[in-house]
Formats: structure tokens, sequence, C-alpha cells
């Protein structure tokens, strides 16, 4: 659909209602909400089969990026104090959500990106996939821990145990490329937020709509 408008299909119309602003611009993501940038601009995105304009997002100013950056850090402490099963669980339940609402996904991947249907609803599905995927190894590999015996180490012996275990890093930035937006995104923050991160996502701009759809299902 160009000029704006939210991509095409009645499929998953309700569940993306909040990401289109009052003027046809798709909404940015920060703290937990979606939100119209105050800056009052918006960046066009080309159908480069049509070349028309097919839609328009937010053009954020310095300190909404900054804001974004600053929400991800508050939330993490919290996130990372969250049990190994119950970020599986969320990561498990944004995959399911896309598999539920695949369509408006797919037809962004189409528009935007110029991708095949079937090549744009195959990249929805895997993604889903691999996010199910990173779920269940995640618990497994950050579950485990190593055990060492003190004298490892020169001049200690061995009447100590050490315990190594895996931590957050803390903010992760996310930056996928325009061929994959969806797939090589979910690539990077199903790991980093099962790992106790939080994301900051900055998608490609050819792209951005299929990845702002895809982060809905995560919200």
């Amino acid at each position: 659909m160009d000029n704006g408008g939210a991509p095409n299909g009645a499929e998953g119309a309700g569940f993306y209602d909040e990401l289109a602003g009052a003027g046809g611009a798709f909404k940015f993501y920060v703290d937990g909400a979606w939100r119209e940038s105050s800056s009052g601009k918006h960046v066009s995105i080309g159908n480069p089969t049509t070349q028309s304009i097919a839609f328009r997002v937010q053009a954020c100013t310095p300190g909404e990026v900054d804001a974004v950056f600053e929400a991800a850090r508050a939330a993490q402490r919290g996130w990372a104090r969250t049990a190994l099963w119950r970020r599986a669980e969320a990561l498990h339940a944004a995959a399911r959500l896309m598999r539920e609402h695949p369509r408006p996904i797919t037809d962004a991947l189409v528009t935007e990106v110029a991708k095949p249907r079937r090549d744009s609803a195959t990249e929805v599905v895997r993604s889903a996939d691999l996010i199910d995927y990173t779920a269940e190894e995640g618990v497994r590999y950050l579950g485990e821990g190593k055990l060492l015996a003190s004298d490892s180490f020169r001049g200690n012996e061995r009447n100590k145990l050490c315990l190594e275990a895996r931590v957050p890093l803390g903010v992760v930035l996310c930056i996928p490329p325009f061929n994959y937006p969806v797939n090589l995104a979910v690539s990077k923050i199903a790991p980093a937020l099962m790992a106790g991160n939080t994301v900051v996502l900055k998608p490609p701009t050819q792209g951005s709509v299929a990845a702002i759809h895809m982060v809905n299902c995560f919200h």
C-alpha cells in the first residue's frame, strides 16, 4: 500500500493498530510504548518495484534516541534478575505472535525490500523458529556453570572452589541489514534478551516497517 499506509491484508490488522500515527507514519518504540517524534518530521521509504513512496517512519530527535538508550539501561536491571525460564517464556510468546500475525510483516517485506512473497513469508516463519530455538538452547547453555578447583592457579592449594557463571553485558545495539531485516534482527535480539541484556534496535531504512511490526510481537 503506497503513500504511507499500513501493509495490505486484514490479517493481524487489529494486532498492529498501535503502530501508525495520526498522519500515517509508523511510530517508534521506547520504554514499553509506541510514540511519535516531537520533531514532526518523517523519513520516506520507497517501494523499489513501483518507485513510489510506500511508507513513512518517525524522524527521531537526538534527545529521543538518547531516551531510548536510557530506557533500555533502566529496564536491563530488572530483566537481568528475571529467571531464565521466564525469559524463555517471553521469547516463545513473541515467536507465537509472529506466527499468528505474519501477513503484515510479509507485506512490508514485499513492499519495501522487493522480496518475493514466498521468500518474505518464509523469513517470518524462520525468524519465529529461530526465536524458539534460542529460548530452548539459552535455558540449557546459560543455566550451566563451570566449577574450578583453586589449585588451577599458581600459589593456591585445593582448599577452595570457584564457580564460573555467565552474566549479562547490559544494553546491546542491534543493526540488521536490509536484505533480511527481520531474520537478521531476531538473530541478534533473541540471544541478547535471553542472556539478560536489553536491546536497542536500529533497523535498516528499507526494512524498517517490517522490523517495526516484528517488534510489536515482542511488545
